[in-house]
């Protein structure tokens, strides 16, 4: 399917997912155009996105990642109240770390595979780097698949200790999920089918309301003895892999004729538990193949699950003949990209990142498959042998594949029994189908969205919070540290309860009078010239006065550790800073979602970028008389440091360095007097200290009775 016909789902799950945070299950039953979706969702642009899926077929076909990959997450179960304890080992790169904060969708493709308890482990990875007082850490879920199709697998001792947290293992019971009410969207319009009383029996195998009528219809395509002519191209959908490989296997050893064979090329980082295909493919002429991949060019020769014959197998490629089709397909290696997410250094936004390639003809065996590996695929000839089916939803899975109902036949009859709808998957589509959504719920999810962005902008707690860590940091370790850091903080505190703290929380006061009126804030003019206003203000108070004054906070200590402790706890202030000034900056023309989200999500790899190029601030000890020459003291003592792989404190411990700033030794005599130096130390340093020394006072002209004052 390649285009979309006007629809009214279609288009309000893609409202919800553009102008609101609410968390989405978009279902739909086979043939709905919920890959079609996908693909849309991933042309707009709209949102910082990333897409994961439950295995590694199913994240190669929707371009993106597995969820374990991803989020970097151990196999077996995650049991809550643990999974902290369970993920806490797990080490996340600075670039992983980035990225986690960077986007604002996670797209989960297959849902109906995931169980509850990773959906869980997710929550607590992003709670961990992004907000950890909102699920998923505020990240919005585009949760795509159909429950009626194949489920979670859990193990049996796996589930033993998972029952006591969890009602089911399907996704929905998740217990960060059913703290966000997500709204669940079922796509009608069926592109696969056009026969209505062929979707009408599908529809009640899906949700198990076949009665004796439609048992016997569907019964009626059972032809235990059907062996199609070898030009049908009809395929069998099996249960199982072992069966499928025997009808391909002996199928393709009945044909006369020499075997070619077909190699993949692979660049790259390319894992074989995800190949598209095997690396190695035998064909031979005549043999029944079957398209796994969609033509990509102008043309769209084929697709994804289309059946035909070759043809013939020559220096050009393979040539295919399909039936109905008006020339052979000539079959060329087309590639396979395994891909990871980064965050672009220039312009700051998440990108698929090509690891390896995978090169092969699109092209494998089929009179076969199994029930499993076609979901997703399109038949128009079909031969289910259902009889072993082992999970729900694999009858459903099987007979919907095909494209009409006089393509399928039936191997074996399908039993009431072995149509298989979980009671649990039954209540939850009844109970969502009840509290569907409606455009009135939308535009209210807007209004929400909206108002909760500008409240997020204004209010002020992350900065308190980083201050506040700061300062415990500080506190705890006061008998190491020099530094006349606590005025400054003081002062800082005062200025930011007066300047920042107070107005912006008022502000967000006055913005409730606005939230409720008619217009949506992006379309309310008055509101928008407020908001102009407001930014104005914070930008010029946040960057000409609070900035500057943290930067200016000084301390030390010969303890590299603490001094490190207390340089990441000012750089988290530093940060939380940075990024709400650039949100501000972002109002300057008004507030829109898409403009203040692309700001957000930039800022902190803003922030790194300007770090590295601010020169390192002057560290101000304890009564320091002359803070410039203490500041080339502790330069020249941190060069020798790495020159000579020593600690500072062995160079000079920062007392001494205070005692030397203070009496200002003009010679290595006076100098060997101060407490710490000792004979070792003048005659190793004394020199290059004396040199500082005597070029700072001859700059400031400082009296020469004004040195030596111990």
């Amino acid at each position: 399917m390649t285009t979309m016909v006007p629809n009214p789902q279609i288009d309000l799950a893609f409202n919800y997912v553009r102008y609101t945070n609410k968390n989405i299950f978009l279902t739909g039953k086979a043939g709905t155009g919920k890959t079609t979706f996908l693909q849309k969702i991933k042309a707009d642009e709209f949102k910082q996105m990333v897409v994961v899926a439950p295995t590694g077929v199913a994240a190669i076909n929707a371009g993106g990642m597995t969820i374990h990959s991803f989020f970097q997450l151990p196999f077996g179960p995650f049991v809550p109240g643990q999974i902290q304890e369970q993920l806490k080992q797990r080490k996340f790169s600075k670039q992983k770390i980035q990225l986690l904060k960077s986007f604002d969708l996670l797209v989960i493709d297959e849902i109906s595979m995931v169980r509850a308890d990773v959906l869980d482990a997710i929550d607590v990875v992003l709670r961990r780097f992004r907000n950890r007082r909102l699920p998923f850490g505020g990240v919005q879920l585009l949760m795509v698949g159909d429950l009626h199709q194949l489920p979670p697998v859990v193990r049996k001792e796996d589930w033993s200790l998972l029952r006591p947290h969890y009602q089911t293992l399907y996704f929905f019971g998740s217990q960060a999920l059913q703290l966000t009410q997500p709204v669940r969207i079922e796509l009608k319009h069926i592109y696969r089918q056009s026969d209505d009383q062929f979707i009408g029996l599908l529809n009640k195998v899906r949700t198990n309301r076949m009665d004796k009528q439609v048992l016997e219809l569907l019964n009626s395509r059972y032809r235990p003895d059907f062996q199609p002519a070898d030009d049908e191209g009809y395929i069998t959908l099996s249960s199982h892999n072992a069966k499928a490989n025997e009808i391909n296997d002996r199928k393709l050893k009945k044909l006369k004729g020499k075997s070619y064979f077909f190699r993949a090329e692979i660049e790259g980082n390319f894992p074989e538990k995800v190949f598209p295909t095997a690396e190695k493919l035998e064909f031979k002429i005549g043999a029944q193949v079957m398209f796994i991949k969609n033509d990509i060019t102008s043309e769209k020769l084929y697709y994804n699950g289309k059946i035909g014959r070759i043809h013939s197998i020559d220096e050009d490629g393979i040539w295919v003949r399909c039936n109905d089709d008006n020339a052979d397909i000539l079959v060329n290696p087309v590639e396979w990209e395994n891909r990871k997410y980064s965050v672009d250094k220039k312009t700051k936004e998440v990108k698929e990142e090509v690891l390896g390639i995978f090169r092969q003809v699109p092209l494998k065996t089929a009179w076969a498959i199994t029930i499993h590996k076609s979901q997703g695929l399109t038949f128009e000839k079909a031969i289910i042998d259902a009889k072993a089916a082992f999970a729900h939803g694999q009858v459903y899975v099987a007979l919907s594949r095909c494209k009409s109902f006089e393509g399928l036949v039936l191997r074996t009859k399908i039993e009431n029994s072995s149509v298989r709808t979980d009671q649990v998957v039954q209540q939850y589509s009844e109970d969502a189908n009840r509290n569907a959504p409606t455009e009135a719920h939308l535009e209210t999810s807007k209004r929400q969205y909206q108002s909760q962005l500008l409240n997020e902008l204004f209010e002020p707690t992350p900065i308190l919070f980083a201050l506040e860590q700061f300062q415990r940091y500080l506190a705890f370790n006061e008998k190491n540290l020099q530094g006349e850091y606590d005025p400054k903080i003081k002062e800082l505190e005062t200025q930011l309860q007066q300047k920042i703290t107070q107005p912006a929380r008022k502000f967000i006061q006055h913005l409730k009078y606005y939230y409720s009126q008619e217009a949506l804030p992006e379309a309310n003019g008055v509101l928008q010239d407020r908001l102009q206003k407001a930014a104005a203000y914070f930008i010029k108070e946040l960057d000409k006065e609070i900035i500057p004054m943290v930067k200016s906070i000084p301390y030390d200590a010969d303890n590299q550790g603490i001094k490190k402790g207390a340089d990441e706890k000012l750089e988290s202030l530093q940060r939380s800073l940075f990024i709400k000034l650039r949100c501000f900056e972002s109002m300057e023309e008004g507030f829109e979602s898409k403009r203040y989200l692309r700001a957000r999500s930039k800022a902190d790899l803003d922030f790194k970028f300007s770090k590295r190029r601010t020169q390192k601030r002057i560290t101000v000890l304890k009564d320091s008389l002359h803070p410039v020459l203490q500041d080339r003291l502790v330069r020249w003592r941190t060069q020798q440091g790495k020159r000579q792989g020593v600690t500072l404190f062995n160079i000079a411990p920062n007392k001494v360095l205070a005692a030397i700033v203070k009496s200002l030794p003009s010679n290595t005599t006076t100098l060997g007097k101060i407490k710490g130096m000792g004979p070792k130390r003048v005659k190793q340093y004394g020199t290059d200290i004396i040199q500082l020394v005597n070029a700072y006072c001859r700059e400031r002209k400082i009296d020469p009775e004004e040195r030596n004052q111990l």
